[in-house]
């Protein structure tokens, strides 16, 4: 017992104070579109489709970059010849929907010498960052309290999203103390934290634990195949694909897989204590990825 104690002294308090202060080794890529050519190398090179290359009209053209598809593997970092993405180190990396996870922009092109110029960033349709945040406070004010019971799903899952799921019970992230415990029923949960791109197997399953889970039951899907169906994609003879296609989605946390930092900030931001962010560790350029996007037109 004395050993014990005397090792307890000696190793200290290993929890951080402050979770989110921490930079990620690698992040998400960022694509400074005013440098971007729109070659399409990045698109051909990018192995779950996230980024993607569209031709509209012949002088026409538009690349977009989605977080939720991305596994950050960097082959477009790689593949860029204009060395237009670069790696952000920032985790806090959360949204409301898929498309708030979207940054893309249109491009006119030279009839004569095919040469692409930026013509703006692109934004997507639907509510905001805020829009959505006051959405879902509105519909969970007065239930959930400053506490939250949480059910973690496996719905096909490779299991790396779980190993970080389960880093942010240890001692150096301690997630009781924001009030959050893991539960084992669905009937005393509030979020459902779902993994995996939901495969044919665990489908009609997930559906019954949502079904179970009490009202507001909140859903988390984590990591890029929850997100979007990631590597697996989606509709196949074996998934279905990410989680909004089989419940409603509330919060999504991108990554494959997000860093236990991503995770508890995505829990906070269901529990309404945190605003979700979708930004480059710079604050965001002036045709990044990350950039602050306008509220309106």
């Amino acid at each position: 017992m004395l050993r014990i104690i005397s090792n307890s002294l000696k190793t200290g308090v290993l929890t951080e104070a402050d979770p989110f202060g921490r930079q990620a080794s690698f992040g998400f890529p960022v694509m400074d579109f005013s440098r971007c050519t729109a070659c399409g190398e990045c698109a051909r090179s990018c192995p779950t489709g996230a980024i993607q290359t569209m031709t509209p009209h012949a002088d026409w053209k538009t690349v977009s970059l989605s977080y939720a598809s991305c596994i950050q593997c960097r082959e477009c970092v790689a593949a860029c010849p204009e060395q237009a993405i670069s790696v952000s180190t920032d985790i806090e990396v959360a949204s409301y929907s898929r498309e708030q996870l979207v940054r893309s922009a249109s491009f006119d092109i030279d009839p004569g010498t095919g040469r692409a110029t930026l013509r703006e960033v692109d934004i997507e349709e639907g509510p905001s960052l805020s829009q959505s945040a006051a959405r879902l406070r509105e519909r969970i004010h007065g239930r959930l309290g400053r506490s939250l019971h949480v059910r973690q799903v496996d719905a096909g899952s490779c299991n790396a999203c779980e190993l970080e799921i389960a880093a942010t019970t240890n001692p150096l992230y301690d997630l009781e103390r924001f009030g959050i415990h893991v539960v084992a029923s669905p009937r005393h949960a509030d979020v459902l934290l779902v993994t995996g791109p939901v495969t044919r197997n665990m489908e009609i399953a997930l559906r019954r634990t949502y079904d179970a889970a009490p009202e507001p039951r909140v859903v988390v899907a984590v990591g890029a195949c929850g997100c979007s169906g990631g590597i697996f994609g989606e509709g196949t003879y074996a998934s279905v694909g990410g989680v909004d296609r089989v419940v409603p989605v509330d919060v999504y946390i991108p990554g494959c897989p997000p860093r236990p930092q991503a995770i508890l900030n995505g829990l906070l931001v269901a529990m309404g204590t945190r605003e979700a962010r979708v930004r480059a560790a710079d604050g965001g350029r002036a045709h990044g990825v990350g950039a602050p996007r306008p509220e309106s037109r």
